[in-house]
């Protein structure tokens, strides 16, 4: 026995002298137990869907618990027009008619997102309508302009000419959109889209003046308070916290960027921004990090203990 604690000691001992020990204990946490409960979520497979009448597909939809842990668990599938597209048990969507149609899959009360399917019964009707923003640019100040391309395509994805476009912007009063113009009216977020006989497009969204932004919340026992605001600026992406902005530290603080707030997970796909070891105001240059990033590829930035893949605290950006 008395062996036994020796040889405990001496491995304590050459822990502690690694600096493995105390990286360790540095910020400890069962990921599991101390993640913030985010909700209940389904993210299916896609967002459009065009097909032939008489056609089949097959969507896939995934469900993740509160904790964003994927579960296996019996979904629901509902079609709002079955005279249009039907959709059995499995996801399985059959066309019925010519026509639009969305369906959703759902667990309980959670619902996901819908998928917008159009049936076409031949080549010469509109299947696919896709807007886009030249520029990638999804961020306006209030009175700047932006224009937008349209592609129309039938059902075998042949690019059709000479069709009538409409546009919408869900809230007209943060945003105006005319001929594919967007124009930025208040600060706020809002979405744009277009319809070609009858057949909507993507969705686009567009933030109008300052950006997105939002508090602070500790997670686990562990603090993290102040604001996190994302903007564009000068052509970058900037990431910035208030000067009232408080962490705990431990050995390997860090800030990301991400989609969830699981720790495990942030720490394997979200974007590490940087090492953090005081509090106060900073701020960060997204762009410089990852060339390309756009301003709502990631919708919470994340305090993450990243040796225990512990997250501390997280601010969801709106």
């Amino acid at each position: 026995m008395e062996a036994i604690n020796v040889f405990s000691i001496m491995i304590l001992r050459l822990l502690a002298a690694t600096g493995i020990f105390f990286a360790l204990i540095g910020c400890i946490g069962t990921d599991y137990v101390d993640d913030p409960v985010i909700g209940e979520q389904i993210e299916i497979s896609q967002s459009q869907l065009a097909l032939m009448v008489d056609e089949t597909f097959t969507l896939t939809a995934t469900y993740f618990d509160q904790y964003g842990i994927e579960k296996s668990v019996e979904l629901a599938w509902t079609s709002s027009a079955p005279g249009v597209a039907s959709v059995d048990s499995k996801g399985t969507v059959k066309a019925i008619s010519a026509g639009q149609v969305m369906v959703v899959a759902s667990h309980g009360s959670i619902v996901s997102s819908s998928v917008n399917i159009t049936v076409v019964a031949n080549a010469s009707q509109v299947a696919k309508v896709v807007i886009t923003s030249p520029s990638n640019k999804i961020s306006l100040g209030v009175g700047e302009s932006h224009t937008l391309t349209v592609t129309v395509k039938n059902i075998n994805d042949e690019i059709l000419t000479g069709r009538t476009v409409q546009w919408f912007s869900e809230n007209a009063s943060i945003a105006t959109v005319s001929n594919g113009v967007v124009t930025g009216v208040s600060s706020g977020l809002v979405d744009v889209h277009a319809k070609v006989e009858g057949v909507k497009s993507n969705l686009l969204n567009f933030s109008i003046g300052g950006g997105l932004s939002g508090s602070f919340i500790s997670a686990g026992g562990y603090k993290a308070i102040g604001m996190a605001s994302l903007k564009e600026e000068g052509g970058n992406i900037i990431l910035e916290f208030s000067n009232n902005f408080e962490t705990s530290f431990a050995l390997g603080t860090f800030v990301y960027m991400a989609n969830v707030t699981n720790g495990s997970q942030v720490k394997a796909n979200g974007l590490e921004v940087a090492q953090i070891t005081t509090n106060g105001a900073k701020s960060f240059n997204l762009s410089a990090i990852s060339p390309g990033i756009k301003l709502t590829d990631y919708k919470y930035v994340i305090i993450l203990c990243k040796p225990a893949s512990v997250t501390f605290g997280y601010a969801e950006l709106k």
